[in-house]
């Protein structure tokens, strides 16, 4: 007879999700994920505001992602009504999605993952056992909130980040500051590559997922999504293709994708579509279980990319940006932003005085869902005749593999 072992509440991650690991007599024959946190329902919020309402209500779907969620939401009502943007705009934009990398990447690194791989409790176990890793991740992660503090006035909801453009610039000296403390931390990140390298596998190796990413734009930005099946999907499709449809057993719509296979999102599937060659060393395998790597080496990227994006900034100097004037008119806008946990889609249409009509929101850990399940009956099938314990505390290390944002998924 089956018995039901429910994992009721994972733990370091954000939100709120369980994994069900089905008995059969002494053995864990199935497996079964559920993101249960309630639905906050923000699509129909969305019907029935006006154009600038949108991304400052869209971005309130997580503090974490808050700044992405704005930044994506900004630039779809741009795209339907038209909007252009100046390379300024785009640049300090861009900025403030690499200071949410930072800060998301350090938070998971040294705070949520790494008492796994180190065997201690959590916060309190690594401020015991690993007080200098504990202290690097938190002050790096606080420079990620900066960055996003100067670009968008604050680190959570930013609220200066405006249709075609921003409230107030951040200064000269402002940006000296970033890209001086951007300095100091690259050294830390760089020797945090081979340490994380350094970690023993905890997980056995699982099948390699098909993967797909944004593609076509700057770092983390794209005009369509590109798979490592070969497949080039233009922004305009990708909700077709990414085929979200309601489920019974979880509370965030799940992707059939037009392949009726399921693809994963995030830094290892960026990082599988365009590999730079001087981190191909670090991926002896692409299984979800060298995702804490993936994360280490974008760490180090969105580091190097902020510093650029500012020499590029300071480089242009600080001239008036002209207000933008939008012409409101009916049309439909589709904007594909890779979040830290991976590829993110905002879609909507206006009609002619400027009010949403429809509102399309996909997310990272909604797309990740089929392949987060995989895993998990792949992994228990790895460990079969293991004790229930380690299979139980192997398939939360593996749920935060993903670092999944089920307030996210759920929206």
């Amino acid at each position: 007879m089956n018995n039901i072992k429910k994992i009721d509440m994972l733990t370091r991650v954000e939100g709120h999700g369980s994994v069900e690991l089905v008995k059969d007599g002494g053995r864990v024959v199935d497996v079964r994920l559920n993101l249960h946190e309630s639905p906050r329902l923000f699509e129909a919020l969305l019907v029935g505001r006006r154009f600038d309402e949108i991304p400052d209500i869209a971005c309130r779907i997580c503090a974490i992602c808050s700044t992405v969620h704005k930044v994506a939401a900004l630039q779809a009502v741009e795209q339907a009504l038209n909007v252009s943007i100046s390379r300024r705009i785009a640049l300090l934009r861009e900025l403030a999605v690499q200071g949410g990398q930072i800060e998301s990447h350090a938070l998971h690194i040294f705070c949520l993952a790494l008492p796994d791989y180190l065997g201690v409790n959590g916060f309190q176990g690594l401020a015991v056992h690993a007080p200098e890793k504990l202290q690097m991740g938190l002050r790096i992660k606080k420079l990620g909130n900066l960055i996003q503090e100067a670009v968008g006035g604050r680190a959570i909801h930013p609220f200066n980040l405006l249709v075609g453009g921003m409230g107030k610039m951040p200064g000269a000296d402002q940006l000296q500051r970033l890209s001086g403390q951007l300095s100091e931390i690259c050294d830390d990140v760089a020797a945090s590559i081979a340490y994380i390298c350094s970690l023993r596998d905890l997980l056995p190796h699982l099948a390699i997922a098909p993967v797909c990413a944004a593609s076509g734009g700057p770092s983390l930005f794209g005009d369509g999504l590109l798979t490592s099946t070969g497949l080039n999907i233009a922004a305009s499709q990708a909700a077709v293709w990414l085929n979200e449809e309601i489920e019974s057993n979880t509370n965030a719509k799940v992707s059939h994708f037009s392949e009726n296979t399921s693809f994963m999102v995030g830094p290892l599937a960026r990082l599988m579509v365009s590999m730079p060659q001087k981190y191909v060393h670090c991926f002896p395998d692409h299984s979800i279980r060298s995702s804490l790597k993936a994360r280490i080496v974008e760490l180090k990227m969105a580091v190097e990319r902020a510093q650029l994006l500012i020499e590029q900034l300071l480089a242009d100097g600080q001239g008036k940006e002209q207000p933008v004037t939008v012409v409101i008119s009916k049309g439909e806008g589709t904007s594909i932003v890779e979040a830290p946990r991976g590829t993110l889609l905002h879609n909507y249409c206006f009609d002619s005085r400027g009010i949403c009509t429809a509102a399309n929101i996909i997310t990272p850990t909604a797309i990740n869902q089929g392949a987060m399940a995989n895993s998990l009956k792949e992994l228990i099938a790895a460990m079969d005749g293991a004790d229930y314990h380690q299979i139980r505390g192997a398939a939360e290390i593996l749920v935060r593999c993903y670092d999944p944002c089920i307030s996210c998924a759920v929206h």
